[in-house]
């Protein structure tokens, strides 16, 4: 008693002024440098996800690593990547479903309380109930000296020894009695701390004292407790958050933190505070941040709070569970300042920011903050396509409708549109070249300003399309270009097309890598390595591993990884492993994949536009996606894997029924299948968890199993076995001690070793009585067989000579069917006189032809002609020099014309022309140059003084919907040309 009163006398002493020890634990946990809680990735699971109930009131993680989540529905475990519940059924031994208790004790332990004071223990997969409290039970503890602590509402406070015996703790002082109780926590000193709602009480050598206003405490109830370093308490009430211990009492730790606090959690050096109605907050160096349900969070009603062996914050609300943590990406978006979340490029800038090209404008990224580009052009505000930067430091940006603009390091600004001889508004790609030219690649062609010039470049300079999606300057000075129809490259003066078609009908060239001798290819097939010593390609694709077929950009990270970027996440594997792949040394390639789970806000990366992903000088790999700015730093993805993941066996089933650890040492002879379910239980990146099992007494070595969290046994011998399973992350470690399960399978009699002895002993004897009889029947049977091998030999020759003459005449009559099937193949699509195509086959070409060029945006154009006057050919000659007419006619087309144009007979004396990639310019000069072709042709060898003229009818389907449109365009302006006097072009719409 003497002890108590001292004890009570020097905290009232010291209560009144708050010393500097107190201030240095405020000061400590306020120390703490992180990044905003804008930046942390945030997940939510609700009833939709597995809960039984969305209302979490305790969560805990038992030394297995397993989470569990207290709810009004029963307890949830979760395991990465399900949840299991556990209400009130034979098993648990709960009284009821509802838990609002939980606490992780010694030796993987879980203690559980419910809202009719059920109390259950489990550990080792086995339930334990206690005596039931009396009352819901708030709070449970387990202390330093094995005893069980529980707070219940309305029941008093109970302390349960070891040995089981129970005894409620009473006071002479109201408080601990029949209140409401609400959390309860041990100090190093082993004092017990329990928040009521009467205030604060702590507990020493059995004695209880009240921590009141006197102290610093405002008055009312104690929702949380936390217990920080040196001894400080933390303390959350009504009136907001307070720090202090029992010898210089309580002060307020923050004046903004001033809200009802209903859960505490000291996380190193910085402290979670979850409120009653305001949301999350957090207090460290940079003050207090407030994370509420206006900034992602699930509700604002905070019941608990936990920090989980890998480091993520687990938020119990009364809306679902939520979690922050922090994940390898991170994604920029209009939360974050940017314009738009749709993101076409991305460019790092010298002094460590990043040039964000939106729908709606250009950003910059600074220290983790975005906001417009600095220049009030107001171009700079429309549909960004692509960025670059030169020499000088002059930007450059391609916008989708505005052409190219640019900003020197004054401030002053160019643009160039159509007016300046751009091909189109819509530009793609910019490259500035090491000569000091600028290469700008539209949806139309390429263009190339120099020295106040600009030059136009398309299909008819040599690129394989005009549909340009990628620039690139490899270090021997080529200038590359990726189209929607294939890559080419610039050296000197002209183009070299590069054939993709072999590398599985790769077309779309979307970016390119150089790396040493090779160039890296991301398009439409996979990833295609170009080799610029020997011109040699190969494609890693499908078949090599690849999960999907289209890539938008490559990138090559500082720890000699490429990255790949997709419509559904990002792609990362060994630049060594790719090389190795493709000269041979392995067969098959095991990427690692990346999406929203690990912290994008959308996988789906965007194409057809650069640069559309980058490497930052800071060694971050930078991403334009749908869903913002995405940003990892390959650095700390190593971080990740430095956890190893405990690993358990969940589930098991034995001919699919479920089953027990014990049964499977006794399992029945026959047994079929063992199905075994496992998990390696971490949280961040779960779907990345790899594992390996193995099955001692049938493998012999360990067996990957990839991300599979199951394994099935079938038709196993009878015998004795011991299944073992690893797990690990990627390029982590695999678990030092697998888990492991003990098999016995029974065998038949008939597989047991006594059983044959006893029937090989009665098979010999049978066998030597059986080959005695053998013997003799074998003798009698030879002799039949001579006699009627000789007359079968004679019988049969006969027939063979048959069977030889009847294929002889088959034979002769599959040849003559053969050569009349090909006659009339010929017949059915090639015009008889002229041999060229005939109208059936155009109408199938038309058909294609318009629909590629609508879906890839290119030209096409059709020509029809018609030979002038060619009726008095026949009535002057004869129809014999009509036939030569027409014959040197279609010769004279099919020469003039290209291989991809497709030329036919289209009826009489006309003719059809289909010109894919091919514009109304170049349309115009071939069709005047094919007229005067037609009026030189020489026909005296037939008909003296004859001279053939032609008229020709052209149109374009840019304003075409359907191919019969573009047919009749076509027709209407043939028949303008032959009322304009013959022997001329028409087009259709003038």
């Amino acid at each position: 008693m003497i002890a108590f009163v001292f004890c009570l006398l020097a905290f009232t002493a010291t209560a009144q002024s708050n010393t500097a020890q107190i201030n240095s634990e405020q000061n400590r946990i306020a120390q703490r440098p992180t990044d905003s809680l804008q930046h942390y990735f945030r997940e939510q699971w609700t009833t939709r996800d597995g809960l039984p109930h969305n209302t979490i009131n305790n969560m805990a993680q038992t030394d297995d690593g397993y989470l569990w989540f207290a709810t009004w529905e029963g307890i949830a475990r979760f395991n990465g990547r399900s949840f299991k519940v556990f209400d009130r059924n034979e098993t648990t031994g709960l009284p009821d479903s509802g838990i609002f208790a939980l606490h992780a004790a010694a030796n993987n332990r879980l203690l559980a309380g419910g809202s009719r004071g059920g109390l259950v223990a489990l550990q080792n997969e086995r339930w334990q109930p206690y005596p039931v409290a009396g009352a819901l039970i708030r709070s449970v503890l387990e202390d330093s000296q094995g005893r069980i602590w529980l707070a219940t509402e309305g029941a008093g406070l109970w302390r349960q020894e070891p040995d089981g015996q129970r005894y409620r703790i009473t006071s002479a002082k109201p408080g601990l009695s029949n209140e409401a109780m609400f959390s309860l926590a041990e100090d190093n000193t082993g004092t017990i701390w329990v928040g009521t709602a009467e205030g604060l009480f702590f507990i020493k050598h059995d004695l209880v004292q009240h921590v009141s206003a006197e102290h610093g405490l405002p008055e009312g109830p104690v929702f949380s407790i936390a217990m920080a370093y040196q001894d400080q308490v933390v303390v959350g009430t009504e009136q907001g958050v307070f720090i202090g211990d029992k010898q210089h009492g309580f002060h307020l730790l923050d004046n903004t933190l001033t809200m009802a606090s209903s859960a505490l959690l000291v996380d190193d050096d910085q402290l979670w505070i979850g409120t009653v109605s305001d949301g999350l907050f957090r207090f460290n160096q940079s003050g207090v941040e407030a994370l509420g349900t206006d900034t992602g969070k699930p509700n604002n009603r905070i019941l608990s709070l936990l920090k989980d062996q890998q480091g993520s914050l687990w938020v119990g609300t009364n809306g679902g569970l939520f979690r922050l943590r922090h994940a390898p990406f991170s994604s920029f978006n209009h939360e974050h300042g940017l314009a738009d979340d749709f993101v076409r490029a991305v460019l790092p800038l010298a002094d460590g920011s990043v040039l964000v090209g939106t729908s709606r404008g250009v950003d910059r990224i600074d220290n983790y903050r975005a906001k417009p580009f600095e220049h009030s052009l107001p171009l700079l505000r429309e549909s960004i396509l692509s960025l670059a930067q030169d020499a000088s430091g002059t930007l450059w940006f391609g916008s989708y409708a505005h052409g190219l603009f640019s900003v020197d390091a004054t401030g002053e600004t160019q643009q160039f549109t159509r007016e300046q001889g751009l091909w189109t508004n819509e530009v793609r790609a910019i490259l500035p070249a090491d000569d000091g030219s600028l290469w700008i690649g539209t949806s139309r062609g390429l263009n190339r300003w120099y020295q106040g010039s600009m030059e136009q470049f398309d299909v008819d300079s040599g690129l394989p399309g005009n549909y340009i999606m990628a620039l690139y300057q490899t270090a021997d000075q080529r200038i590359w270009v990726g189209t929607g129809s294939g890559v080419a490259y610039r050296h000197n003066d002209g183009f070299t097309t590069v054939d993709l078609q072999q590398q599985d009908e790769a077309e779309f060239a979307f970016g390119f890598l150089e790396v040493q001798h090779h160039l890296w290819m991301a398009t439409d097939r996979g990833l295609v390595r170009y080799d610029q010593n020997s011109g040699q390609l190969a494609i890693i694709g499908r078949q090599a591993g690849l999960p999907f077929d289209k890539y938008f950009q490559v990138v090559l990270d500082q720890q000699e990884h490429l990255w790949l970027t997709s419509n559904r996440g990002m792609l990362r594997f060994a630049l060594a492993d790719a090389n190795a792949l493709l000269d041979g040394s392995i067969t098959h390639l095991a990427p690692e994949h990346y999406n929203e789970a690990d912290g994008m806000h959308s996988a789906q990366a965007n194409g057809g536009s650069n640069p559309a992903a980058t490497l930052h000088p800071d060694g971050s790999v930078w991403v334009a996606t749908a869903g913002g700015a995405i940003r990892t730093q390959p650095s700390t993805l190593g971080s990740f894997s430095d956890f190893i993941p405990p690993i358990v066996i969940e589930d098991i089933r034995v001919d699919g029924e479920t089953s027990t650890k014990e049964a499977l040492q006794s399992l029945p002879a026959g047994t079929q299948r063992i199905e075994l379910h496992y998990a390696g239980l971490a949280y961040v990146m779960s779907q990345h968890i790899r594992y390996r099992t193995r099955l001692q007494g049938f493998d012999q070595d360990w067996i990957e199993r990839g991300n599979q969290p199951y394994t099935e046994l079938t038709n196993l011998p009878p015998g004795q076995y011991t299944f073992e399973v690893i797990a690990a992350y990627p390029n982590g470690e695999w678990s030092p001690q697998p888990a492991m399960l003990a098999i016995h399978i029974a065998p038949y009699l008939w597989q047991r070793t006594g059983f044959w002895f006893t029937v090989v002993l009665f098979g010999v004897l049978a066998v030597i009585g059986l080959v005695r009889w053998r013997l003799y029947s074998l003798q009698q049977a030879a002799t039949r067989l001579q006699q009627q091998v000789a007359e079968k030999t004679i019988e049969l020759q006969l027939k063979a000579d048959h069977l030889q003459q009847s294929n002889h005449e088959k034979s002769l009559l599959v040849e003559q069917l053969r050569i009349q099937s090909e006659a009339f193949a010929r017949q059915a699509r090639q015009d008889s006189l002229t041999g060229l195509a005939n109208r059936r086959v155009f109408d199938e070409a038309l058909s294609q032809e318009f629909k590629r060029a609508k879906r890839h945006q290119h030209p096409l154009c059709l020509v029809l002609i018609d030979l002038d006057h060619f009726k008095r050919v026949n009535d002057n000659w004869s129809h014999a020099v009509g036939d030569q007419v027409l014959i040197r006619v279609a010769a004279s087309l099919q020469e003039q014309c290209r291989d991809t144009d497709i030329v036919s007979r289209w009826g009489g004396e006309e003719f059809a022309l289909l010109l894919p990639e091919t514009g109304l310019p170049e349309v115009m000069q071939f069709c005047d140059r094919l007229r005067a072709q037609i009026r030189q042709l020489d026909f005296s060898d037939v008909a003296a003084d004859l001279q053939i003229t032609i008229s020709i009818g052209v149109a374009d389907s840019m304003h075409c919907e359907q191919p019969e449109t573009l047919l009749s365009q076509a027709d209407k302006a043939l028949y303008q040309a032959k009322d304009q006097g013959r022997d001329q072009v028409s087009v259709a719409g003038t």
